[in-house]
């Protein structure tokens, strides 16, 4: 999973990789083993992550404000409770299927995750 953090982190700041190294970025999409997506701004940092069964996805305030990360999806029930600027809030998916992640204080952050 360290290495899944560390390409996503090396593309968020604009470094270039291979595709052999699994990751591709295409249209607000993260393709990672395991992915790290940020909030600033009231958004996500991307629109979409495709993830495979069990791996984790982190999610990092780096906003000025508070959020709070929810999932409510058969296969995972989840609430972060309150995200103070700085946390980082970890999802592990279960299952397959298409999960939307979203702020329960900010309802037009939404985050859609594609777990194969």
């Amino acid at each position: 999973m360290r290495v899944g953090r560390r390409i996503v982190e090396c593309c968020r700041r604009g470094g270039t990789l291979a595709l052999a190294f699994g990751v591709g970025l295409l249209a607000g999409t993260v393709w990672a083993a395991g992915a790290v997506v940020t909030q600033k701004d009231k958004a996500f940092s991307v629109a979409h992550v495709h993830l495979r069964v069990g791996e984790v996805l982190v999610i990092r305030n780096d906003d000025t404000r508070a959020h709070n990360i929810q999932v409510n999806h058969p296969a995972l029930m989840y609430n972060s409770g309150l995200q103070e600027p700085g946390e980082d809030v970890r999802l592990t998916f279960p299952a397959a299927g298409e999960y939307l992640i979203f702020c329960g204080i900010h309802p037009k952050m939404k985050l859609r995750a594609r777990v194969e």
